[in-house]
C-alpha cells in the first residue's frame, strides 16, 4: 500500500529532482523556463528546489513514502503561505532558471492567477511522479490523497494544466473543465479545472 506523508524538509533536493523530471515535459512548466535546451531538465529541477524551500517547513508539500511521488496542496486558509513562497521564487530567483532573466514566467504565472476565483478553495498545485513510475496508480493516489484532505472542508478542489491527457486523468477523478485558455502574451494553451464537494 502506497504511504503519503508530510515531506520531510531534508529531502528537499531529492523531491525537487521528482518534479523536475517529471515536469519537463508539462508546458506550463517548459515555456515558463524557455524550452528547447540540453539543461532544461535540470533548469526545471533548479525551480522546483526554489519554489519548494519555503513551502517544506509549512505542511503544504506532500511525499511518497518511497520517494517516488509527491504534491504540492494548498488549503484555503494557507493560501498566504503559498502566495509568499511564490512570491519569493518571483522576485529573487526565476533569471536563474529561466533564458530571460524571468519576465515570460512572472507574466504567465500572473496570468495563471488571474484566473483563480477569489472563494476558498483548495489547490492542486502540482502533483508529480518519476516517468519511470508513472501509470502505477501513484498520481491517481496522491490526488485522492488531496480530494481526502479537502472533503472535510466542504470546499471545492481546483488546479490547471498544460498537458491535455491529464485533463482526462482528473476528469475521472471527478474534475472538471471550467475554462480553458491561452495566454495573452503567448504560452501554453491551459485547462483550469475544478472538483465540486
Amino acid at each position: 500500500m502506497l504511504e503519503i506523508r508530510s515531506a520531510d524538509p531534508s529531502h528537499l533536493q531529492r523531491i525537487a529532482e521528482v518534479f523536475g523530471r517529471a515536469f519537463v515535459t508539462e508546458p506550463m512548466m517548459t515555456w515558463p523556463l524557455g524550452g528547447g535546451s540540453d539543461d532544461l531538465e535540470e533548469r526545471c529541477t533548479r525551480a522546483y528546489a526554489l519554489y519548494l524551500a519555503p513551502l517544506l517547513d509549512t505542511g503544504l508539500v506532500w511525499e511518497t513514502t518511497d520517494g517516488h511521488g509527491a504534491l504540492v496542496l494548498v488549503p484555503p486558509d494557507r493560501t498566504d503561505v503559498w502566495d509568499d513562497a511564490v512570491a519569493h521564487v518571483d522576485d529573487s530567483t526565476t533569471h536563474d532558471v529561466t533564458d530571460d532573466g524571468g519576465l515570460r514566467h512572472e507574466r504567465f504565472w500572473d496570468w495563471v492567477a488571474s484566473k483563480i476565483p477569489p472563494e476558498p478553495l483548495w489547490h492542486l498545485d502540482s502533483v508529480a511522479v518519476e516517468p519511470g513510475w508513472q501509470g502505477r496508480g501513484i498520481g491517481s493516489a496522491l490526488v485522492e490523497f488531496g480530494l481526502e484532505q479537502a472533503r472535510a472542508s466542504n470546499n471545492a478542489v481546483i488546479l490547471e494544466t498544460g498537458t491535455p491527457r491529464n485533463v482526462t486523468l482528473y476528469e475521472r477523478l471527478g474534475f472538471h473543465v471550467v475554462e480553458e485558455a491561452d495566454p495573452p502574451a503567448g504560452g501554453p494553451h491551459v485547462w483550469f479545472m475544478r472538483r465540486d464537494p
